[in-house]
């Protein structure tokens, strides 16, 4: 029979994940010698090296790779049995580590967490913000429980429960020769300086695949971490930028001189979804949860109609 302890894969984790037996020894709280000891047993009782040492170098054989990435979703499902046991057939009712993108979380949680904790009140939610690839490693290994990202990325291996389609919009200066356009196509910015988040952000790749385009002239030395910065830049015309449909109903170009025009085009939106890992125990929670989000999004976020004017 095989003898590995949960104690030998957590350390196995914390290795694999930081890559250094100093790090990973501070981070589950042993010395350096007892956790490398815990690994080496656990290479003998399988037989296999699980990684190559030299010096301080350290990298992780195929087999010790494979290893890594069941041992990460054993241990997420374990630590997952104590809601499991406590929530007794009453869904969301226990604790939610909730994972949200940049691009949405300042127009969807003000409105999502009084109404998630309106609904579901003994639901203890905690939320954290982070790129679509931070948060999915974080729902990996068991340190999120679900987040919410926007569509098309790539989630391999996790469920995913589409909630909302968000149209994009482009905003130009109120004065610019676009602003009485109806709607607009990508290519009619062939010409234009294009401001997109910088690169990391999933919002930018989107615009970039959903749109089919390669601007020629795409923003240079203008820099934006945030949709705000974007605003702001096209509201004073060094630019044209995208805006998904769930910030402009939030109200974020509101005074600002900007014309936010729908854009045209089969590929002119993302989906925004709620994932988590496909064995969850509590996925059916989680569902539920992906419904409640798409009813909210249908109360106030529905279809804008249009061109938006901002006010001057």
């Amino acid at each position: 029979m095989l003898n590995v302890s949960l104690r030998q894969l957590r350390y196995f984790v914390a290795l694999a994940e930081t890559a250094s037996f100093s790090k990973a020894a501070r981070r589950v709280g042993v010395g350096q010698s007892t956790l490398s000891g815990a690994i080496q047993e656990m290479e003998t009782e399988l037989g296999i090296r699980l990684a190559e040492r030299s010096g301080r170098r350290f990298e992780l054989t195929a087999e010790g790779a494979l290893l890594a990435a069941r041992a990460a979703e054993i241990l997420a499902e374990i630590e997952d049995l104590p809601a499991l046991l406590a929530r007794a057939g009453r869904p969301l009712t226990s604790r939610l580590r909730l994972g949200v993108i940049p691009s949405v979380a300042p127009f969807l949680l003000p409105r999502a967490l009084p109404s998630i904790r309106a609904a579901f009140p003994e639901l203890r939610i905690s939320v954290r913000e982070g790129l679509s690839r931070s948060l999915i490693a974080d729902i990996r290994t068991g340190e999120l429980d679900a987040a919410i990202i926007a569509l098309p990325f790539s989630a391999g291996g996790l469920a995913v429960e589409p909630f909302w389609r968000d149209r994009f919009f482009v905003g130009v200066n109120s004065r610019h020769r676009l602003a009485g356009r109806g709607e607009i196509a990508a290519e009619d910015l062939a010409e234009e300086r294009v401001l997109l988040l910088e690169p990391g952000h999933c919002l930018r790749d989107q615009v970039l695949s959903l749109t089919g385009a390669t601007f020629a002239h795409e923003g240079g030395d203008l820099k934006a971490m945030s949709l705000m910065t974007l605003v702001q830049m096209a509201a004073n015309d060094l630019g044209v930028t995208f805006l998904p449909e769930i910030a402009v109903a939030a109200g974020i170009a509101e005074g600002a001189p900007l014309t936010l025009i729908p854009c045209r085009g089969e590929r002119s939106s993302r989906e925004l979804a709620l994932i988590w890992r496909e064995r969850a125990s509590r996925g059916h929670e989680y569902r539920l949860l992906a419904r409640h989000l798409r009813e909210l999004c249908e109360a106030h976020f529905g279809r804008a109609g249009g061109r938006f004017e901002a006010a001057e």
